[in-house]
Formats: structure tokens, sequence, C-alpha cells
């Protein structure tokens, strides 16, 4: 099984260099570091709002809202205590955005704590999946999108299995969203002393990517689905109707998988078991999942029927989503197919995301098909963003160890501050 992976991201590396010609001069280098911080629990200032017991109405809101520290102001971690009643919400079959908002909403907060939804970001994210020297399945993810703080929640209470989660507040709510403001640089203020901190009860449906006490792992990626629906003439949404099966978006989708599964199988069997519902175009995902096992796959949904692309039977590593480009170019078996039919649709953007796959190839070809943690993270940074982009820059780059439990990562591209997380010793 390790050899025919091995093979695999030998056939990418191979597939990379066509096109690629440089020599050792235009390799990209390795970038020096300061060292790597090991992240703690008596990390950080605690944050604390007097206003919170008025507005929330959550069990055991109080303890989790008191447990926020900030590590710096793109930086926070919450330990999570409030019990989500994911069940429930399952229970409900909610099939609109509207019922899945209000029915959080009457869950979780009183009257006054209501916001209405709001949709203003657009996330083009990559990840790819290799191995260590050690055989240690590595899991690599940029989360690309409108700025904002990462707020890393520990969650204890919901499911059957711990699991850490990398949140993004600016996605969750108006009060943290620096676009909805104007803000030029994109950030919202998470705390400032009279900003509430009630609406972080939700971070846990604002969750891009994390990992479980098992070792299994997640990244969301964006998955447009082109052209329009007869009643809103919006782009179309994935909306399955199998007999049978309670509804699921993709908020829920994502706290289950980490609460509820322990492999990629397992992972496999639960989306099975429900209807996968987008309860708006911008939040239709597939995600890349991978466990300590070695096993990784991709799963989407398309013409509302979920496609499974595994390890054994398909030739992909790498991924990588942006909401320009049509679904058949935006697939990565069709990518790594026929690579050069992406510039035929919208060159002028999709080059931005095209040179940015590409860079991520290339760093490969020089840290060869086995990497450390270190330099997987530095193919990370080569292919971010880096800079504002479509209102996008790189929030946050992880590489997630899933033997070891492990997890590396960076803020904003900027490798000087890099942080490691122990999931044995924190959870």
């Amino acid at each position: 099984m390790k050899n025919l992976r091995f093979a695999l991201m030998a056939i990418l590396v191979a597939a990379a260099m066509v096109g690629c010609k440089s020599n050792k001069n235009d390799e990209p280098q390795p970038q020096q570091n300061d060292g790597v911080i090991q992240f703690t629990h008596q990390m950080g200032e605690p944050v604390s709002n007097p206003t919170n017991s008025d507005w929330c109405i959550a069990p055991a809101a109080e303890q989790t809202l008191s447990s926020l520290r900030r590590i710096s102001d793109i930086f926070y971690y919450m330990d999570f205590a409030t019990d989500l009643s994911l069940g429930t919400l399952v229970d409900a079959n909610l099939r609109s955005y509207e019922d899945n908002h209000e029915a959080m909403e009457h869950l979780w907060f009183s009257p006054d704590g209501y916001e209405d939804p709001f949709d203003e970001e657009d996330p083009s994210c990559s990840g790819f999946v290799c191995f260590n020297e050690a055989g240690e399945l590595l899991f690599g993810r940029n989360f690309d999108g409108a700025g904002g703080p990462l707020c890393m929640v520990f969650n204890k209470v919901n499911g059957q299995y711990d699991y850490v989660q990398f949140t993004a507040p600016n996605y969750n709510s108006a009060l943290y969203n620096g676009i909805i403001y104007g803000r030029d640089n994109g950030d919202g203020i998470l705390s400032n002393g009279e900003t509430s901190l009630h609406r972080l009860l939700r971070q846990p449906v604002a969750t891009m990517d994390g990992m479980n006490e098992y070792g299994l792992c997640f990244g969301a990626f964006q998955l447009p689905v082109f052209g329009a629906d007869e009643e809103t003439g919006m782009p179309k949404r994935v909306m399955q109707n199998e007999t049978g099966k309670k509804a699921i978006s993709t908020s829920l989708m994502h706290n289950l998988i980490l609460s509820e599964c322990k492999t990629v199988d397992d992972v496999k069997n639960f989306m099975k078991k429900h209807n996968f519902v987008a309860l708006h175009p911008s939040l239709n995902v597939h995600w890349m999942v991978a466990d300590a096992t070695g096993d990784y796959a991709v799963f989407e949904y398309w013409n509302d029927t979920l496609y499974v692309l595994s390890a054994e039977d398909r030739n992909y590593i790498l991924m990588q989503t942006s909401h320009v480009v049509p679904y058949e170019y935006n697939c990565i078996e069709n990518y790594y197919c026929n690579p050069e039919a992406t510039k035929t649709y919208m060159e002028d953007k999709w080059q931005y995301s095209y040179s940015s796959k590409v860079r991520v190839q290339r760093m490969m070809m020089y840290y060869r098909p086995v990497m450390s943690e270190m330099e997987a993270l530095k193919c990370l940074q080569e292919g971010s963003f880096g800079v504002e982009m479509w209102n996008n820059v790189t929030n946050w780059s992880c590489i997630y160890n899933t033997v070891q439990r492990t997890i590396l990562f960076c803020m904003r591209n900027n490798m000087s501050t890099i942080y490691k997380v122990d999931l044995k010793k924190e959870l």
C-alpha cells in the first residue's frame, strides 16, 4: 500500500515537470525560520465580556466563552464546553439556509443575540497529502479567505471523540467580519473590550479543517457548481433527496466527521447514510480526508450524487479550489488529465490559481515526494496567495501528522512564527 502511494506521488512529480522548465537557480529555496513554538493551554491572555450571559442561552455558554484566550490579534483559542445538540439538528432534517440558521439561533441565543445570515466570502484554498521519512501521512492545507483571525477550538463534549477545529470567526458573524465593516485589511474585531463575544458559540459551524483524537483529519474546499437555479437564478447547489435519509449541512458535516469517525472508511459509511444539502451555493464544498492508517480520499457531490476519489484508484495527491474555475477543471482527476485545458477559461483570473498550484508542485519536486513536516509547510508557503487577491489572503497554513496527532501551522504566510500542537497532550 505504501509503495503504491509513493508510486502515485512519483507520477505527480513527473506530471508537474511538464511545462515547468527550470534550472537550479530558479528552484525555490528553503527559507530560514526562528524555530517552532510549542502550543500549550497555558499560553495567551484571557478574554472576557460581561454581556455574554445575557445573549447566550446555550448550555455552559459562560464556561465556553470564558475559556477564550488571545495569543495575538489573529490567533485565539478556546475550550468548547457547550453541547451543540448536533443530533437534534440532524433529526430536524433542515433543508434551507433560513431554517438551518433559525434552528441554530433558537438553540443557542436569546432574541437579543440573533443575527441575520450573510454571505460575503469567496474562499480559495489548496491542500495536499504526502508522507515523511517514517512513512507517516502528512496532510497539508492552506486556508485562503478574506482575512480575519484563526480561532482554534478544542471540542470534547460533542460526539464520541475529542477533536480540535480550525475555525474562521469572520465567516460566522458580521461582528468579526472586516469586509462587512469596510476595513481595508479584511480583519474584523474579535475582542476590543466592547465587541460582544456571544457569536463565538457558533464557531464549530465555521470549521474549515481539523483533527480528532484518532488522527482522522479533513479540510473543506469550495466546490462551485455552475449553472443557474431556475427559482433563484443563482448557481446550483447540492440537494440530495434519497428516501429514508436525514439532511445534513456543511457545518454539521464537519463536526460529525470529526466526532463520529476514526478512518476514511468510517467517513465513507457516514456520508452514505445522510443526504448532504448545501444550504447556499457558496457552501458547496468537497473534502480531502486522511487517517492514521495512511489512507486518504477526496469526497465530493456532483449532480446530487456522492463521489469518492480514493487513494487506491485515483492518481491525485494535490487539490486546489477557486471560485472562478468551472467544476470540470476544479475536479482533481480532470486537472491531471488535461491541465492545459484550464487556460481556455477566464485566462486572466485562472492564471493566479494555476500558477500557485504549479508553485506547490515545484516545491514538492524540490523536496522529494517524501518530506518532513517543515518542508511540507514550506510547500504551502510557496503555494499560498501571500498577498491579497480577489479580497483573499492566506489565513493559515497547517500540516497535520495523522500518526503523531500533531499540527504544525503558521498564519498569514509568516514562517517566522510557527506553532505546533500535540493533541495527545492538549485534548
